[in-house]
């Protein structure tokens, strides 16, 4: 008896007994109530299930390494740009760029139906398990920091992968500073990778590869415009993305162009003053300090260029040069004022300050409010000249009598003089006058 129950459990009887406890486990589980129906978390860990198993269809045997294909053929690589600020480096010759890069591609193995994966159309993949393009940018001015980061990838059914990454490209830029700081630049970037030449100029055709709608104002520039074509190498392709800004001046109006106009006006109003003032050396001396200190900013502020020389600069340039000049022939004016002359002013000169020269540079007014304070009380030019060392001054005051064969008195002698500095300061600002109008016309200042 004993025997018998030994050889039953360690045989066929062991086994029977294993079934009988699982068809005992399986119909409790039938019997207790609501365990055939889904709850809630079951349709959320059931969508869960589908896209593990959609990645993990899409990712056997798939090498990250391996450029995708359509047809057969290398896919082609789609860019935009969307520019969210834009600024400008004008002593290096650099224009800096934070902007969106928008890369699509297609693999066609990586498709699928959408209606075998709960409607599933689209994926958020990480972006080390996708092959991604390596896209630079050709004519960067940095050694490092134009790489893109990797972020996610969005995958759709029909294979289609789209890439959103930020950048910061900085590239050269030449650069015209001709009509600073109203200037209006052109840069160019150059972006496409050296290892594929499948680049395509478009990636979607309903919306712009270029994009600045969003764009963050520069406190300096704004984009005028922009455009990009496709440019197709023996070894690779690029797309060569265009702007053009436009600087936004208004400060410089009162920082450059106010002073540039008082300079002007100031250095005109040198002419103006009475011949015997030596003051008039002084204003001219403080105004060339003056432009001198806005020459040394503009050295510190712009690029030193080989060609292009803002026009700013050679008007400023021009305006040192004048009143130099100008220093030069107030000194010769101030000396035919107030040397103690010996010589009578030649015939011909007395005759043009008299005749219609005279007129033309109202000396006439002067010459006659002249008499009248010398015959009156002294005063005027006259009562100028008594500051000046004469040989004789008692003698009778007639400075109008230019015309007289006899030797002048000494005070008739100087104010021939006087009158021959009056005539030269207001010819100076009739040609100093027109010269800086002509400045101002050719500079556009």
């Amino acid at each position: 008896m004993s025997s018998k129950i030994k050889t039953l459990i360690s045989g066929r009887g062991l086994t029977l007994l294993f079934f009988q406890i699982g068809l005992l486990m399986v119909g409790m589980l039938i019997s207790v109530p609501g365990a055939s129906s889904l709850t809630d978390d079951n349709v959320e860990a059931s969508n869960i299930s589908t896209i593990e198993r959609l990645q993990m269809n899409l990712f056997i045997n798939y090498d990250e390494n391996t450029q995708p294909t359509v047809g057969g053929q290398p896919t082609n690589i789609s860019l935009g740009l969307n520019v969210n600020y834009i600024d400008i480096d004008e002593l290096n010759g650099k224009i800096t760029l934070h902007c969106w890069l928008n890369a699509r591609w297609k693999d066609e193995q990586h498709s699928w139906n959408a209606r075998e994966y709960d409607n599933i159309t689209k994926v958020h993949l990480s972006g080390h398990k996708l092959w991604k393009p390596q896209i630079t940018l050709f004519n960067s001015a940095v050694e490092e920091g134009n790489f893109l980061v990797s972020t996610q990838l969005i995958l759709s059914s029909d294979g289609t992968v789209l890439w959103v990454t930020p950048a910061v490209y900085t590239a050269y830029c030449s650069l015209n500073m001709r009509n600073w700081p109203y200037d209006v630049q052109t840069c160019k970037l150059k972006i496409g990778t050296w290892s594929l030449n499948n680049i395509e100029a478009v990636y979607n055709k309903e919306s712009h590869e270029l994009n600045y709608e969003n764009l963050v104002q520069s406190t300096e520039w704004e984009i005028v415009s922009g455009s990009n074509k496709f440019v197709h190498q023996d070894f690779y392709n690029y797309i060569e993305f265009t702007f053009t800004v436009k600087r936004r001046s208004s400060m410089y109006t009162a920082v450059i162009y106010t002073p540039a106009t008082c300079i002007v006006l100031l250095a005109l109003s040198t002419f103006w003053l009475p011949p015997q003032m030596g003051e008039k050396i002084l204003l001219n001396g403080i105004l060339i300090v003056l432009i001198s200190a806005f020459l040394m900013y503009f050295a510190q502020l712009l690029p030193v260029l080989a060609e292009n020389t803002p026009l700013i600069v050679v008007f400023y340039s021009a305006s040192l040069l004048l009143l130099s000049l100008s220093m030069i022939i107030e000194v010769v004016v101030l000396y035919l004022a107030t040397a103690q002359h010996k010589r009578r002013l030649p015939d011909f000169l007395k005759r043009l300050l008299n005749g219609k020269l005279g007129t033309w540079l109202h000396l006439s007014y002067f010459s006659n409010e002249s008499e009248s304070r010398s015959a009156g009380n002294g005063n005027g030019i006259v009562k100028e000249l008594d500051e000046h060392i004469y040989d004789n001054a008692d003698e009778p005051i007639n400075p109008l009598d230019i015309n007289s064969s006899e030797m002048p008195s000494a005070r008739a002698l100087q104010y021939d003089w006087v009158l021959l500095a009056t005539a030269v300061d207001r010819i100076c600002f009739i040609a100093f006058g027109l010269v800086y109008v002509v400045l101002c016309i050719v500079y556009a200042v």
